[in-house]
């Protein structure tokens, strides 16, 4: 083994590399490290990199710990410190503070995951090919960039809930200790408002020393009208474990087995806020006896077995008063104790509207709590919402919302008829049928009102779930039912029309579509490509709704509108599930309407997102099969063109080459004889593609040579997507062929155009082209410098086969360059190593250390394909 002491130019090693080479040893990564010692995963990060060049003693001894190093490596390290803080005595002070607020924000621990505890670490011994025993190695940690589920902060005011937190309690230290066979379930239920996710969080973090492994929080949104699935509950919950994207399977049943095989014997307490019913949240109950799971709902939730169940009612009287006292001060209070307690009569004991009532005193502090008792009392209709169970949150809501003026009022009750999680003003305007300069100053005043929240990030507004059934409610009883049909009508519109308008700048020239429908009313403001694509991205769940609504209130025409233009977006965002639900309605509306070439076109599209999903290629195949005979029935020959391209794509996906060239042969010859140019030279490069497979190469490269002209000539940017993708194909192929140079500078194109698309993972897989042919040229430097740009757009991308695969290719030129790669290079590189399991790092660790009798040999792929599934 090299010495660690030393670098690969053999001289003294700085603290960075020793802290390196310890970490990998031990086979930790960053964040593990940065746990164990209490230090924060950016101090380790700077001190890898050389940026902290000495770090204090402090900083050195709470390494050392972690890495239970023995006192020769101990000293070995502390001297490197010592001799980093020599070399730069004006970094010194920097290293130091540095390293101080390291440890000081730290001391906290992370949010929500600890260091896996002794019992909870399992072995490695399981084969590469094992999956069981992959998915045992995936590390309880939330990583930078990484779907994160912490519990939300606690608040500070709980009242009257000793009794049910010396309940959990009990069950907490009895799940600690394994006295159950299976996971502790407890279900927290009452009435809206009565305080169910504030005594769960509380719950959560008193906690938290019996669930060192990992605590976590997800809102499950069940009053929602778009509730989150089970699917993707567990695909938050994966993602928050450490699982890659690429990872996580498509299929509820496969992530809920992957999600209970990492929670085994793990120690985890889990807080499913806002359930909906049983049937939401039963793919998410762990097995593992170490396991908690507090849920809360509305309902008792009796379908679930072997659960402990609270039952959280209304406070005491005295109980009401203590936190509306929390809230507006004792001062405030004392001055007015009949008020204050009259005040927590007419809010029904209820710590929602408690809550409510003593934010609005809070924040008004003129007001008397007199005033506000008069505006309470003369509320008629509140008197019957607090003696009515679920009305008491309406009467909570109530004080607020009769505070606003009457045209505020309009506004916010309207809002609940639009269904994504958070809107803008835009579409708060369709609604409100107001002009939006208007809208947005009565949002604001919503704002101050407690009735709406701001998102996060952008101008968008929150309604929360509570909040829309009250507005829905108001809705319901104070306008006509013809009005709510005709805005629920303008909602669904708007959203449809502006996808339409969205998704028809992703349309190539030269594509002569059906014309949608003209629109009923102004749409979204979009202008250019960029605005699109940010548009559909940001309103998936609005146009989603939309479409599921046209297609239940029979709309069918607005529907095959919205799925026509969808198509060429859904190449750029390529979701399978999703396109499959869409063109699928698509292919619904296009039967309603008995049209039957439409029908044809909606199954291409639905055969191609099949086409995407490992395994569901025969079932692809049948779909274009479909399309094909539709097609032929109405005598479109551009159809049976487009039928003939895809039915070729599936048997290219399935391996089957020469059959591929058989249909891609056929629908060119169609295309020809229509003088559809588009159509020909899209088919023309999945024939590329398949030559290639078969080895026909002078033949592939003449072709795609001519399919990436053809898409050059557009000057407009609409076949810029379809350029791109043709350019990697080249690219492929002329490396393939041994012709590197105009390999490297179709790649560096294709890279440029796929960074200007917003296009991640094209750009990773042009930048790794471009590193495979640099590296293949003579340049070392150009190679290894397109290929951490390829290894960091993979990461990003969540796509780990591909960045290994780059990984590996650093470690061969770090090891046989000539020049050779650089010192820092190579730090570089190692940087790119956190977050792969421990084996894998230290492999590749060995490998680009040079210490080849450490590493496997190099898994190399023996043929690259590009995008064969894309440009539609």
């Amino acid at each position: 083994m090299p010495n660690a002491g030393a670098s690969a130019a053999g001289r003294p090693a700085v603290f960075g590399d020793l802290l390196i080479s310890r970490r990998r040893a031990a086979q930790l990564t960053q964040e593990e490290l940065a746990a164990r010692s209490g230090l924060s995963v950016r101090a380790i990060s700077d001190m890898e990199r050389g940026r902290a060049l000495g770090p204090q003693r402090r900083t050195v001894a709470a390494l050392t710990d972690a890495l239970e190093l023995d006192p020769a490596a101990a000293r070995e390290l502390e001297a490197a410190a010592k001799a980093g803080r020599h070399r730069s005595s004006g970094a010194a002070t920097t290293g130091s503070a540095t390293a101080g607020a390291a440890v000081s924000a730290g001391a906290e621990g992370p949010a929500t995951t600890a260091p896996p505890t002794g019992r909870s670490r399992r072995t490695s011994g399981a084969s590469a090919d094992d999956t069981a025993g992959q998915q045992s190695t995936v590390p309880l940690q939330t990583t930078e960039g990484r779907f994160r589920c912490d519990l939300p902060p606690e608040v500070g005011d709980l009242t009257e809930r000793g009794t049910e937190l010396r309940r959990l309690r009990r069950l907490a230290a009895a799940t600690a200790a394994e006295t159950h066979r299976g996971a502790t379930i407890v279900v927290l239920f009452g009435a809206p408002g009565v305080g169910k996710t504030t005594l769960a969080v509380r719950a959560g973090h008193e906690l938290a020393e019996e669930f060192p492994d990992a605590r976590f929080f997800v809102n499950m949104r069940g009053m929602d009208a778009e509730r989150l699935t089970p699917g993707q509950a567990l695909g938050r919950l994966l993602l928050a474990l450490g699982v890659e994207q690429a990872r996580i399977p498509d299929d509820t049943d496969d992530r809920a087995g992957l999600y209970r095989s990492l929670l085994h014997d793990r120690r985890v307490l889990l807080v499913l806020d806002n359930v909906g019913d049983e049937a939401q949240i039963r793919p998410l109950l762990p097995s593992g006896p170490g396991c908690m799971v507090l849920l809360t709902s509305r309902r008792v939730l009796s379908g679930l077995e072997s659960v402990h169940r609270l039952l959280l009612d209304v406070l005491s009287p005295s109980g009401a008063v203590e936190l509306l006292e929390s809230i507006i001060g004792p001062e405030r209070a004392a001055r007015e104790p009949a008020a204050t307690t009259r005040v927590a009569q007419l809010s029904g004991c209820l710590p929602l509207a408690l809550r409510i009532a003593g934010n609005r005193l809070a924040s008004r502090p003129r007001w008397s709590v007199g005033y506000l008792v008069s505006a309470l009392s003369d509320q008629r209709r509140r008197l019957t919402a607090l003696t009515a169970g679920d009305l008491q949150v309406r009467a909570a809501f109530e004080v607020s919302y009769r505070q606003c003026h009457h045209s505020v009022r309009r506004v916010f009750r309207r809002l609940s008829l639009l269904s994504g999680s958070d809107f803008d003003v835009d579409q708060a305007s369709v609604v409100a049928e107001t002009d939006p300069d208007v809208v947005e100053v009565v949002l604001e005043e919503l704002v101050d009102a407690s009735l709406l929240g701001t998102a996060p990030v952008g101008d968008r507004y929150v309604l929360h779930d509570l909040l829309r059934l009250f507005a829905g409610e108001r809705l319901a009883e104070e306008e006509a039912p013809g009005t709510v049909g005709r805005l629920a009508g303008l909602v669904t519109g708007w959203f449809l029309h502006s996808g339409v308008l969205a998704g028809g700048f992703f349309v190539p020239e030269g594509f002569d579509g059906h014309p949608a429908p003209k629109a009923p009313q102004p749409v979204a403001v979009i202008h250019s490509l960029d605005q699109a694509r940010n548009w559909l991205d940001a309103e998936q769940p609005n146009w989603l709704a939309a479409l599921r609504h046209a297609t239940d209130t029979g709309r069918h025409a607005e529907v095959l509108a919205l799925c026509r233009a969808l198509h060429w977006y859904s190449d750029v965002r390529s979701e399978s599930g999703l396109w499959q639900e869409v063109f699928a309605r698509g292919v619904t509306a296009a039967r309603a309407l008995g049209s039957r070439l439409d029908e044809a076109v909606q199954l291409n599209y639905l055969g191609w997102a099949l086409n995407r999903v490992p395994g569901k290629q025969n079932q692809a195949y049948s779909v274009h099969q479909e399309a094909l005979r539709a097609s032929r029935d109405v005598g479109d020959e551009r159809e049976e063109a487009w039928s003939l391209q895809y039915c070729g794509r599936t048997r290219l996906t399935a391996d089957r080459p020469m059959a591929a060239v058989e249909f891609f042969e056929s629908a060119m010859a169609l295309f020809r004889q229509v003088n559809y140019r588009l159509g020909e030279h899209i088919t023309a490069s999945f024939l590329g593609l398949a030559l290639r497979r078969l080895k026909r190469l002078p033949e592939a490269i003449r072709l795609l040579h001519e399919v990436t002209e053809y898409f050059r000539e557009a000057d407009d940017g609409t076949q810029d997507n379809s350029l791109a993708v043709s350019l990697m194909r080249l690219g492929d192929t002329l490396e393939i062929a041994g012709q590197f140079s105009e390999a490297y500078d179709a790649f560096r194109e294709a890279e440029a155009l796929s960074t200007r698309l917003d296009v991640p993972l094209w750009a990773a897989e042009a930048a790794f082209g471009c590193g495979r042919t640099a590296a293949e040229l003579g340049e070392p430097s150009a190679a290894h410098r397109h290929l951490v740009v390829a290894a960091s757009g993979f990461a990003a991308s969540n796509d780990d086969t591909s960045r290994n695969q780059v990984l590996r290719r650093l470690a061969t030129l770090i090891e046989t360059a000539d020049p050779p790669v650089g010192w820092t290079a190579r730090q570089d590189t190692l940087a790119l190593l956190d977050g792969l399991d421990g084996a894998a790092a230290a492999e590749l660790t060995a490998l680009i250390s040079g210490n080849r009798t450490q590493a496997a040999a190099p898994h190399e792929s023996a043929d690259v394909e590009t995008g064969e599934e894309t440009a539609s």
